[in-house]
C-alpha cells in the first residue's frame, strides 16, 4: 500500500497505474494546461503540479521511493524544471541541469484523418525571436560596445528599498527602468539599424512537418533549436507541433480501427445488400452481405485490414474496418405483403386471445422514458422531505 496518492490523484491515476497509462495521463494534462495553449488563471501552476508529479511517477526509483515514503522521500532529488519535462515528452531538446533555455514554442496543427492513413509532409510558418544577424545579436552598430546596462550591471533587475514604517524596511526586486529587464543599454547612436538595438528580430520560417502514416491526435513533431533566441543564452528554444485531429464526416478513428455507420433498409438486412464507399485513399470499396446471413444491427461487422496503418509499419499493417449498420423499418406493409412476409419467415398464425380479452392498437409514441425514470425519482426523493409534526395516540390502561 502506498504512502499517499497526491500525486497519483492530480494525474488522475490509480496507484496501481501502468508506466503507459501514466504516460497517457500526463500527455492530456499537459496539453490541456501548458501556458502557450491556456491562459486561465492558474493554469500555470496547474501545468507545474502536474510536470513534478509525472516527474516522480515515470522514473522507477522515485516512484518507489514516493510510494513508500511520500513527497518526504524525494527530499534530495533536486527541483523541476516544467518546460524541461514537457519538451523531452514531446521529443525536444535537452538541456544541462540549470542552463537556461528559451521556452519552447508549442503550437497544434489540426490534421485530417487522410493525412492520418496515407502519410503527409505539410508546411507551417511559425513566428519566432532570433538573434539579428548584422550585430550578431549585440544590439550595436560597433564592434566590442558593451551593451550591458550599468544600472543592473546585466541582471535585468534592481533592488530596491521601501520604509515601511519607524524601524521597517522592505527590500524588493523589480524590473530594471533603464534597460527594461534585458539587461542591455545601448546609446542612441550605437544602436543596430537592423534591430535597434533589440538585438534580436522577429523572423517567419516555413517548416516541412512529416506525417508519418499511422501517427494520432497527440504525437508531436519537434524542431530542436528552431524557437526563440535569447541574447547571451547559448540555447535555443525548441519548436513542438502537437498533431490535433479534424472531424471526418464518414470515418471514426478507433486506435488502430476504422468505424464507419451504414444505414440499410430491413429488406437489405434480411436478403443481402451491396453499398459502395469512398476510402481515405481515394479508392472505391463495394461492401457486400454474405449471401444466406442476416445483418443483425445488435452486432458489429468488420472488414479484414482496411482500417488505419498500424504506426511505424510504413503502412505495411493495418487495423479492421468497423461497420456498424443501423436498420430502417417500412412505416406499413400491405395485407398481402403481409401475408407472404410471414409465410416466407416462418412466422406462426395471430394468437388466439380470450374472447373477453379488451382489444387494443398499439400507437407511437413521444415519450421519453430516461425522463421519467428521473422525475419518478425526483418524486421520491420529495417523498423523504419531512412531512411537518404527527400525532401519537396513548394507549389507554
Amino acid at each position: 500500500m502506498v504512502k499517499e496518492t497526491k500525486f497519483y490523484d492530480i494525474l488522475g491515476v490509480a496507484p496501481t497505474s501502468s508506466e503507459d497509462e501514466i504516460k497517457r495521463a500526463y500527455r492530456k494534462l499537459a496539453l490541456k494546461f501548458h501556458p502557450d495553449k491556456n491562459k486561465d488563471e492558474g493554469a500555470q501552476e496547474k501545468f507545474k503540479e502536474i510536470s513534478v508529479a509525472y516527474d516522480c511517477l515515470s522514473d522507477e526509483e522515485k516512484r518507489r521511493k514516493y510510494d513508500q515514503f511520500g513527497e518526504k522521500g524525494l527530499s534530495g532529488d533536486g527541483g523541476v524544471d516544467p518546460s524541461d519535462i514537457f519538451s523531452s515528452f514531446f521529443g525536444g531538446g535537452s538541456r544541462t541541469r540549470g542552463e537556461p533555455k528559451p521556452k519552447d514554442i508549442v503550437h497544434e496543427y489540426p490534421v485530417p484523418l487522410e493525412h492520418f492513413y496515407n502519410g503527409k509532409v505539410v508546411k507551417l510558418a511559425v513566428n519566432r525571436d532570433r538573434l539579428c544577424e548584422p550585430c550578431n545579436g549585440s544590439g550595436s552598430n560597433k564592434p566590442g560596445v558593451d551593451a550591458k546596462c550599468r544600472d543592473c550591471q546585466g541582471r535585468g533587475v534592481q533592488m530596491v528599498t521601501r520604509q515601511l514604517g519607524p524601524g521597517f524596511i522592505q527590500q524588493m526586486q523589480i524590473q530594471c527602468k533603464n534597460c527594461g529587464g534585458k539587461g542591455t543599454a545601448i546609446k542612441p547612436e550605437d544602436k543596430c539599424s537592423n534591430c535597434s538595438g533589440a538585438q534580436v528580430v522577429k523572423d517567419k520560417k516555413i517548416f516541412e512537418i512529416p506525417i508519418e502514416k499511422g501517427m494520432k491526435k497527440g504525437d508531436s513533431v519537434a524542431f530542436r533549436g528552431e524557437g526563440d533566441q535569447i541574447p547571451g543564452v547559448r540555447l535555443a528554444g525548441d519548436i513542438i507541433i502537437i498533431l490535433d485531429q479534424k472531424h471526418h464526416p464518414t470515418f471514426t478513428r478507433k486506435g488502430n480501427h476504422l468505424l464507419l455507420e451504414q444505414t440499410i433498409s430491413l429488406g437489405e438486412a434480411l436478403t443481402g445488400f451491396v453499398t459502395e464507399i469512398t476510402h481515405l485513399d481515394g479508392r472505391k470499396i463495394a461492401i457486400r452481405s454474405v449471401a444466406g446471413e442476416c445483418i443483425d444491427p445488435d452486432h458489429l461487422w468488420a472488414i479484414n485490414r482496411e482500417g488505419m496503418p498500424v504506426p511505424k509499419t510504413g503502412g505495411v499493417e493495418r487495423g479492421n474496418l468497423i461497420i456498424k449498420f443501423k436498420v430502417t423499418y417500412p412505416s406499413n406493409i400491405s395485407e398481402n405483403d403481409n401475408a407472404t412476409i410471414r409465410r416466407i419467415l416462418g412466422v406462426p398464425p395471430v394468437r388466439n386471445v380470450s374472447p373477453d380479452a379488451e382489444e387494443a392498437f398499439i400507437a407511437k409514441t413521444t415519450i421519453d422514458l430516461a425522463k421519467e425514470s428521473q422525475s419518478r425519482r425526483d418524486d421520491d426523493d420529495d417523498d423523504d422531505e419531512p412531512r411537518g409534526p404527527r400525532s401519537a395516540g396513548c394507549a389507554q390502561q
